[in-house]
């Protein structure tokens, strides 16, 4: 006997399939729960400030569901959700080293009367060791390299191709943003990634001048110096001003409306909310905070560096002032918490010292200043010492050398790199290190302008 079968009838049979597919699959999904995937690398090894993103397949409640989240050992960071089906862990201070860290999503739910996480799930984690970046001079281009925090390891991350100017590298050491000129006459900004290879224009200045960048410590933005060219290649280029482009939407413009307000060579603070620059026209540190709108300004004439506490409520900087003995280099200390600025170093020194390099690690008891050790000689020194007791040792002072540029603290504010230039014999650009329990500094590796690769 044949059996025949209508359309309606195969109709309502297929429909009773996708149904039943249908129910499996919320059945399945019900006993599965929301899921959570964490953005760590295969190999668990991160940078000492990385960020870990939660994503939940489903949105969630904030407050919910961040109270499944923990770390263990409990690292000091703040959570925050960039829209409701994620959250982002952000550390204040570094991962500590030689220690494993261990993440922590708990079953339960994730919002009012909704799904849940039906089984815990955790992460381990440890952090990787710095390295250096740096820049060396291969016949006529300035090419930048990086190596090892022992001097081990060197290799390009640009190629011949193009020649460095300025360059700085970002708190997570995941990438290097630096700038080179182009064929106009101007100068861009370019990014590359710490292992180089994949360097690439972020920003085309066209005709003008894009230098010194800094990155915010969060990673967003960009900060640099602008300098405008003029209406025919016959005039010079513009004061510069300080800009910033973002690194997420692309947005660029100037930081401030007053075309008057000139700045070079930014400085973030490390919260990323506000930034500090130098207009050495109207000789004063020029401040705003992002978050407030507040902008303060500060008179200085050195056009030295401006260091930061680790907690972004103070700035150091120096100026000179005219005594009735004659001129004295300061240093000074804006706390911003309290608007109130104070000499910190130099109020009742008897000769000029020619204060200037400064640098403040993420330790609020640590940080660094040069001088001048004698009035007889050109050169200077390192002093590694407590802002709040004004007390350290001297770590770097051999006669042959002078230590200037600006140094730079490794995350922990353990080591520190820094420029060392040789008065008599051979010139060879030099960087040297001194770390903590080592005494007196020590030569690491030939290069120029070095910083830290977290």
């Amino acid at each position: 006997m044949k059996l025949r079968l209508s359309f309606d009838t195969a109709a309502v049979g297929l429909l009773l399939v996708i149904a039943t597919l249908i129910g499996v699959v919320i059945f399945i999904g019900e006993q599965a729960g929301v899921r959570v995937r964490v953005d760590l690398p295969e190999d668990g090894i991160v940078g000492p400030y990385q960020t870990i993103t939660f994503t939940f397949s489903e949105a969630f409640d904030s407050e919910m569901a961040s109270s499944l989240i923990s770390i263990d050992p409990v690292h000091d960071g703040y959570l925050e959700w960039t829209d409701t089906y994620t959250l982002r862990f952000t550390p204040v201070q570094p991962y500590q080293r030689n220690v494993t860290y261990r993440l922590l999503v708990e079953a339960g739910e994730t919002a009012s009367g909704g799904r849940e996480v039906k089984q815990a799930q955790t992460w381990n984690f440890t952090v990787r060791e710095p390295r250096i970046v740096y820049l060396r001079l291969q016949e006529d281009r300035y090419i930048l390299w990086s190596a090892a925090a022992d001097g081990n390891d060197p290799q390009p991350i640009t190629d011949e191709t193009l020649s460095v100017i300025s360059f700085d590298a970002s708190q997570d050491g995941e990438f290097v943003i630096f700038t080179s000129r182009n064929d106009q006459g101007g100068v861009d900004l370019w990014r590359v990634s710490r292992n180089g290879g994949d360097a690439s224009v972020l920003l085309d200045c066209g005709v003008d001048r894009c230098t010194t960048p800094s990155v915010s410590p969060d990673g967003t933005r960009i900060a640099y110096s602008r300098e405008a060219a003029g209406p025919t290649p016959d005039f010079p280029f513009g004061s510069p001003r300080i800009w910033v482009v973002d690194m997420v939407n692309g947005q660029d413009g100037p930081v401030y409306e007053d075309q008057q307000v000139l700045g070079y060579n930014p400085v973030w603070s490390p919260d990323s909310n506000k930034l500090a620059s130098f207009d050495g026209l109207a000789d004063t540190i020029n401040l705003i905070d992002f978050q407030t709108g507040e902008q303060y300004l500060f008179s200085s004439n050195t056009g030295g560096p401006i260091a930061w506490s680790p907690d972004s409520t103070k700035m150091v900087y120096t100026t000179v002032e005219q005594k009735e003995a004659g001129i004295r280099t300061q240093v000074r200390l804006a706390d911003l918490s309290i608007n109130e600025t104070i000499t910190l170093v130099g109020e009742k020194d008897t000769r000029d010292y020619f204060y200037y390099a400064l640098s403040w690690s993420s330790r609020e008891d640590r940080a660094v200043l040069s001088f001048r050790a004698s009035e007889d000689q050109p050169t200077q020194v390192l002093w590694v010492f407590n802002p709040g007791l004004l007390d350290g040792i001297v770590i770097a002072d051999d006669p042959d050398y002078t230590y200037y540029n600006s140094p730079q603290w490794d995350p922990w504010g353990e080591a520190l790199l820094f420029q060392q230039f040789k008065l008599r014999g051979e010139y060879k650009p030099e960087i040297g290190i001194w770390q903590s329990g080592m005494g007196e500094s020590k030569f690491l590796i030939e290069g120029f302008m070095p910083q830290w690769l977290p």
